[in-house]
């Protein structure tokens, strides 16, 4: 009724009194300070650090020297490599890109007469499984020969600044031949530092020597050169520059450091993540491979496809939570791998290792430095206890066979150390009302702004688990990196504050991403060799760390919802060849054409025909339509699957797609809407007894934002999506800078005009707003970095009468409204 009564008096305005009218208040947000209120949860934000975009090596490991062990190449056990395809596959049958055995992933040789091959035979230690051999045939016509080491897309170094470098080598002349190193412009033709000269035996030995680099660039190489002709052997090349944050050795880069030192991160979720899960055998980080001595560190093809070295390892990331003030939060391999790619289930009889290597991890963070594995953590640098809280086990593992696995975990966990929190990486039977499971939220933008109150009272039950999101992002691949990705984002987090007696975690994710690579997920900080720039989802963050609050105040929001209608086609999804489907219509018309997704069908006029043993999945119709009715016939003539119908499919995959689904054949029907890997259950699911070889009609209406899902012509569900709302809110209480803290975000392509009622408290005429506004598509870029940044003023308000504010089109705002 209210805002009936706004849009009659805008128009009334527009018709009567000519061009420029003032534009009427359209929303309001009331503020109870003065009632009931519960503390601001002061942990709420952290980051999950994960080895994905290069965001670890070739990015926050100040390691110079890509592939510096030379394993880039090995395989893990018993996955074949495809060589026409370049992919490798798992004894699962998941295909996963690779390159060949002989490559050298950044390395070159400088000459012609200049060879190099990855060597399995002469091996620094039982841990690394390739050296490289150099073959060198220097003539006077050739000049000198060698290799060079390129970097990650480049060697940034900087004039008078110092760099360590360390390598394994050997010789095998009689007579040793002089070994030049040096770092050289890209040519490497024009030397950058001093000359570090050797000359290798027979056996391996270690160098190490520290160039000062007389010239700036982020396009330096490593040089390895002799003047004539010989052969020689390397191993773990590693090159570091002496200024690290915090000047740690082995340590971090500092400009990407100081930029998440900004965000203020209260926990920090480490290592992963699909890092974590891995693929197959040997493909995620087992904590004692990942300490000590880089030399002996445990090198894989990670799970998005290039190589890990482990320079950061278990111990690093201890040491950089303790630098940054965050709470650690260690996730481990469950004993599945990722279940997104034909998981591996470590056998439930062999569980003992992988549990003792947790109990370990844990013994190894906090116990005594006079005990075994306290120890070894002193041997490394650090001899007072980590303090580890909190352990993760998996990360999005689910399922029965997960349950099994991560019980095993938690009971041994909770008789040694009672006081560690032990999360499970999604909900598991029988799990305590207090105990803490994750939930990652990777979704497009509407669904993030209409799941704006997803935690609040009104849809979550208080009495229900806590709510633990280890990873968040918005994912829409048009808008990344841009503001608007920020605003649904913004949207997303004042709903987890206005609900943080319930929400005790949220982690941004991914963090990182190195611009000389592709993404695997789009990162809130962007880097190269040698700059680093913020997104607006950064600046975002940092403005919602930086402004948290005492107490959460009662907020309520009259603004306008606006109907939420999505785009898609109409499709199925099944294993296997157990359902005959017929006369499937859009609109009464019979499927006649379709587009294959997975699997294989065949389609005849209606007839829909699946593929045995395979994910079958199909659509059609037009994508750009919204309203039309889907129904077939269905009957399940074997086993005791289930069959998934689907409407308003955009027809992209993974954390890309959205649409609206129906699940019928397990004695229940489902209707929930899907946007990236997060289901929003749309109704409660219905007891629905399925029996085979019976057909059931299954309709499925959509118009605009409604939805109607029928079987045997029975309504079963009827729902309307969440619509959008133009303002969101949330409102703090900070008695000690006697303040009000109100973030507003209007999600509007327009101004909104808003009245403040600030109610039980006087406020003054004066306050502070900081403000994230601009172009919806705008982004910040190595250029222009600064494109989209919080802009910081003091406004004053009119004494006395209503407090209003303008909130600008695709804006967050912070108001700091001083108590009288």
């Amino acid at each position: 009724m209210w805002k009936n009564r706004i849009v009659t008096y805008i128009f009334s305005v527009l018709l009567f009194s000519g061009c420029h009218p003032e534009m009427p208040v359209t929303s309001v947000i009331s503020i109870e300070a003065d009632g009931l209120t519960f503390p601001v949860n002061k942990e709420l934000y952290g980051l999950t650090i994960e080895e994905i975009n290069h965001a670890v090596d070739g990015g926050l490991y100040a390691e110079l020297i890509q592939n510096r062990s030379f394993e880039d190449g090995v395989p893990p056990a018993n996955c074949p490599y495809d060589p026409v395809r370049k992919v490798l596959t798992t004894p699962n049958g998941w295909t996963i890109p690779f390159i060949p055995a002989d490559s050298v992933s950044g390395w070159r040789r400088l000459s012609p007469g200049s060879y190099m091959y990855p060597d399995t035979k002469e091996l620094i230690n039982d841990k690394n499984r390739r050296s490289l051999l150099v073959s060198v045939s220097a003539t006077a016509e050739t000049g000198r020969g060698g290799v060079a080491a390129e970097g990650y897309g480049g060697i940034p170094v900087r004039e008078g600044e110092k760099y360590d470098l360390s390598l394994f080598m050997k010789g095998v002349s009689m007579v040793p031949k002089t070994i030049s190193i040096a770092l050289s412009d890209s040519t490497g033709a024009t030397t950058l530092s001093d000359v570090f000269r050797i000359a290798p035996g027979y056996e391996w030995k270690k160098y190490q020597h520290t160039f000062t680099a007389t010239a700036s660039t982020d396009k330096a190489i490593l040089t390895i050169t002799s003047d004539s002709s010989t052969v020689f052997w390397l191993d773990v090349v590693s090159l570091f520059p002496q200024n690290t944050w915090k000047g740690r050795p082995n340590g971090l880069r500092p400009d990407l450091m100081e930029m998440i030192a900004a965000l203020n991160p209260q926990f920090i979720r480490f290592p992963g993540g699909s890092f974590v899960e891995g693929y197959t055998a040997g493909t995620y980080p087992v904590w004692k491979e990942t300490v000590g001595d880089i030399s002996t560190r445990k090198y894989f093809w990670n799970i998005y496809a290039y190589g890990t070295t482990n320079g950061v390892g278990y111990h690093e990331y201890l040491q950089m939570c303790e630098d940054l003030g965050a709470e650690p939060i260690y996730v481990i391999n469950s004993g599945v791998t990722n279940q997104n790619r034909r998981p591996r289930y470590e056998d439930i009889t062999t569980m003992d290792k992988l549990v003792q290597d947790a109990l370990d991890a844990i013994a190894y963070a906090n116990a005594p430095a006079d005990s075994t594995l306290g120890a070894m953590r002193a041997a490394h640098g650090h001899a007072e206890p980590f303090h580890l809280k909190y352990v993760e086990i998996g990360s999005e593992n689910y399922g029965p066979e997960y349950t099994k696995r991560f019980n095993l975990f938690k009971k041994a966990i909770n008789e040694t150390y009672p006081d560690i929190t032990v999360i499970s990486s999604s909900v598991v039977q029988g799990k305590m009302r207090n105990e803490w499971s994750d939930a990652h939220f990777y979704a497009n933008e509407p669904f993030l702004i209409s799941n704006y109150d997803r935690y609040g009272a009104s849809r979550y039950i208080r009495r229900s688990s806590p709510v633990f999101i280890g990873e968040f992002k918005q994912t829409d691949a048009g808008t990344q990196g841009s503001l608007r990705a920020a605003i649904g984002e913004a949207c997303f987090l004042v709903g987890a504050e206005n609900s943080q007696d319930m929400v005790k975690r949220l982690a941004y994710s991914p963090i990182l991403g190195n611009t000389n690579y592709p993404f695997q997920r789009y990162p809130a900080i962007l880097f190269n060799n040698g700059k680093a720039v913020g997104t607006p989802s950064y600046y975002l963050l940092k403005m919602f760390a930086d402004n948290r609050g005492e107490e959460v105040l009662k907020t309520t929001v009259d603004t306008y919802l606006r109907p939420q209608v999505t785009f898609g086609r109409p499709g199925i999804e099944m294993f296997d060849n157990s359902y005959e489907i017929k006369e499937a219509k859009i609109d009464d018309v019979p499927i006649a054409d379709a587009t294959i997704m997975t699997g294989g069908w065949k389609v005849n006029n209606g007839m829909l025909i699946p593929d045995a043993n395979r994910w079958n999945y199909i659509l059609a119709g037009n994508p750009e339509t919204h309203d039309y009715t889907f129904s077939a016939d269905i009957k399940r003539t074997k086993g005791s699957g289930q069959i998934q119908f689907r409407v308003r499919d955009n027809g992209l995959s993974g954390e890309q797609s959205d649409y609206v689904g129906m699940t019928i054949g397990s004695g229940i029907c489902e209707f929930y809407r899907q946007s990236g890997g997060v289901r929003d259950t749309l109704r409660t699911p219905v007891v629905y007894p399925f029996q085979s070889n019976r057909w059931y009609r299954i309709k499925m209406e959509c118009r605009n934002d409604q939805f109607r899902c029928y079987i045997n012509d029975t309504l079963i569900h009827e729902v309307s999506l969440s619509p959008l709302p133009s303002l969101v809110s949330v409102a703090t209480l900070d008695k000690s800078k006697s303040c009000i803290i109100l973030k507003v975000v209007n999600t509007t392509q327009h101004e909104e005009k808003t009245e403040l009622h600030i109610n039980g408290i006087e406020i003054k005429n004066t306050a502070e707003v900081t403000q994230l506004t601009g172009a919806p598509d705008a982004c910040n870029t190595f250029l222009n970095p600064e494109t989209i940044v919080p802009e910081v003023k003091q406004i004053s308000f009119s004494m006395g009468g209503t407090i209003i504010y303008s909130f600008p089109p695709n804006s967050v705002t912070i108001l700091k409204l001083n108590i009288d």
